[in-house]
This record gives C-alpha cells, structure tokens and sequence, in this order.
C-alpha cells in the first residue's frame, strides 16, 4: 500500500495535478460491506505527511470532520501538515452525517443535518482564530535575549461558544500559503450556503452540465449576496474511462461492469440510508429503498432516487451507477474526455474537476499520458507548476491575518 500511494502521488505530480484528495468516513463503513473492503483504511493526515517528504509541488487535500473532530485537533494537525508540505495543505471540511461515525465518537446519534452546520460555523471559527494567532512579526528571535516570540502579538483564540471552549493558542506561525486551503461540499440548502459563505473550493456532483450550470450560477449568486468578492472554485466529480478508441474505452466498461461488487456497492449504500441488500439483483429497484426523507445526506438521497428513477434500471445497473455517486462520467478515447472537459469548462459549468478513474488498473497513467497532453496543447492546462503552494496552482490569494 505504501509503495502504491507514493507512485500515484508521484504520478499526480508528474502530470501537475493541484491536488491528491484524500475522503475519509471515520469508519469501516457498514458491516455488510466488511467482507469485500481492504485492511488498508489509512488515516489521511498520517498518510499525506508522508506523501509530504516524497513530493514537491503536487496539493494534499485531506478530509477532517468539523462535527466529530475536535477543532483544537483539527488546527494543530492542518497547519502541522501545511508547514512540514511547503504550503500544500487543503481541508475538506464534512459534517459526518453516518451513524457508524458518531458510534466511533461517543455521540449520542447523529446530530440533525443543519444542526450539524451551526457546529461546523463555530468549529471552523475556532479554527481560523488558531491559524491566525501568529502574524508575520510575531516570531523575533532575539537570539541574545534568547527570546523567540513578542507575546504582545500573539492573538489568544479564547473562545468559549455553544459548543466549543477552545484557550488556545497553538506553537506553529501561519504557514507559506497563510492557510490550509479551504475545501467544502455542502450541496442542501443549507450547505451550499455554507459553501457560498466558507468554502474557496467546492466539490460537487451533477449527471448532466445543465445541472452544474445551474448549481454554478447558484453559488456564484449566493457568495455575491453574502458580501463575497470572489467565489469559490466550483469542482465536480468527473469519472473516466480512457481508451486509445471508443470501442476500446467500452470494452473495459464492460469489463468493470463484469468485475464490480453489487454486494459491496449494496452494503455501503446503507450509510446514506438507501437499501437494495437481498432485493433480486436482475429485478427492479424496490420502492422501498428509499425512505421519505433524512436527516444524514439529503444530497446523496436525493441523488441515488434519481439513479433509479432514470430508464427504469435493475437493481445490478442502479448499483454500477453508483458506483460513480451520482457525477459526470465520460468513456471514450483522449480528445472525447477533453472535448468533455473544455465543455463543461467553457460554459461555466465547472472551474475544474475532482477525476474520479474507474479503478481499472493503468487508467490514472493513461489520463496522464494521454488526456493532459491534449488539454494542455488546447491551453487548458498547464505544462508546469508556476509555484510551490497549493493557492499558487488554484490562483488563490493569501488570506490576510
């Protein structure tokens, strides 16, 4: 595992990727998915550090939950990892909405979904005031006096809220970026406010581009009104089947096809509340999967209605589905993924792509060695990083103390 995670971070880089993202569900999932999952479930701040001494330029993305981890946790271990990458750190900030999460946390149950948004408020908050308790002339060492810091200019968080009494502050100065880069993919009414408010990249997923249209605009309108003078970066997932022809790319679709775990598939849909286990693989999704509504990930029920919903599928076809979410996907040979990509691109439908490969063995080489070529000869892409920061590859400014 070790020497796979070092080679796809190594080839990310080598195709100047921003970024590697690394989810996290702080837990083994549900235990009908037990039997078919790998031992290998890494905890990603651990891993993307020591991705940190093996790369250079290349992003490290991390997820850490606002709800379930505490804030102090959080800030310490962010700009920890910030520092020892050189300025490549994002957090991908989630609310934790599975049941099996909060049981891993001594949580009485999972917190109600806009519940958990007003804990994620005050845990990022909390959050900041400890990134920016030191400034750019806080640290003197005076080597003489043998004095490293001017107490006068170091900001206490002192914070003591609803949820969180958090003294602070933490050892570490801002980092060569300012900050962990802020990632975000609230997609409710009530998340994608905290998106439009909080967020400098949104992952999001959309089937179609009139959607990403849609939720683009969306976004773009709500950060105006919040006094915004920059939106956030809008990012869908894009899933990928590379092949030097079309005939080529559909044959290992339908080599995927043929390999895919409807079992798995079926045991992880029981975290966003959706059941198909037992129903007849070859019949029609059951009404029943789905309850009437949710209060874990409304945005993934809702979704997953709409896999089963569209061309009457069975149950095996909706569960290959998901296995993208609910995203775009594109199957075809480079210049198809392209022209898919400066589509989306071009109509503003997205600012870029979180690329999500089938799990076919040489896809992520062929992306890299076949589609980034043709992106970059249409000046879609770069050649070559530009900076040294994750802000410096995704044109963000540093953000003031």
């Amino acid at each position: 595992m070790r020497r796979r995670l070092i080679e796809h971070a190594k080839l990310a880089e080598a195709g100047t990727f921003d970024a590697l993202f690394f989810a996290d569900g702080l837990n083994y999932g549900p235990p009908a998915t037990w039997a078919y999952k790998i031992t290998e479930d890494f905890e990603p701040l651990t891993a993307t550090a020591a991705l940190s001494a093996v790369t250079e330029r290349v992003g490290l993305v991390v997820t850490g939950s606002a709800t379930l981890a505490h804030p102090y946790h959080l800030a310490r271990q962010l700009l920890s990892l910030d520092h020892l990458s050189g300025g490549r750190a994002g957090w991908n900030l989630v609310t934790s909405f599975a049941r099996a999460a909060a049981d891993n946390f001594s949580a009485n149950g999972v917190v109600d979904h806009d519940e958990r948004y007003q804990i994620a408020e005050e845990a990022l908050d909390v959050v900041r005031k400890l990134w920016d308790g030191w400034g750019e002339d806080t640290v003197v060492e005076d080597r003489a006096t043998g004095i490293f810091n001017d107490t006068s200019k170091i900001r206490v968080a002192n914070h003591h809220g609803k949820y969180f009494d958090v003294a602070g502050p933490i050892g570490a100065a801002r980092s060569a970026q300012g900050r962990p880069v802020l990632f975000q993919a609230g997609s409710s009414d009530t998340g994608r406010t905290f998106a439009a408010r909080h967020a400098e990249v949104i992952f999001t997923s959309h089937g179609n581009r009139r959607r990403a249209q849609e939720f683009y605009r969306q976004i773009h309108a709500e950060a105006r009104r919040l006094g915004r003078s920059t939106a956030p970066l809008i990012t869908p997932s894009l899933r990928y089947l590379v092949g030097s022809t079309d005939e080529e790319a559909r044959r290992a679709e339908r080599e995927e096809y043929q390999y895919f775990s409807p079992q798995y598939q079926a045991g992880w849909l029981l975290e966003v509340d959706v059941d198909v286990t037992g129903a007849d693989l070859d019949g029609p999704v059951p009404a029943s999967a789905f309850p009437a509504n949710t209060e874990t990930h409304q945005t993934a029920l809702a979704g997953y209605r709409a896999l089963a919903s569209e061309g009457n599928p069975t149950v095996r076809e909706f569960l290959y589905r998901t296995v993208n979410g609910w995203g775009a996907a594109v199957v075809g040979t480079p210049e198809r993924i392209a022209d898919e990509i400066e589509e989306w691109f071009t109509t503003a439908a997205a600012d870029g792509f979180v690329l999500r490969d089938s799990g076919l063995p040489g896809q992520t080489e062929l992306f890299v060695e076949q589609v980034v070529p043709v992106l970059r000869k249409r000046g879609l892409f770069r050649h070559e990083y530009a900076g040294t920061t994750l802000r410096s590859h995704l044109g963000l400014q540093v953000p003031v103390r």
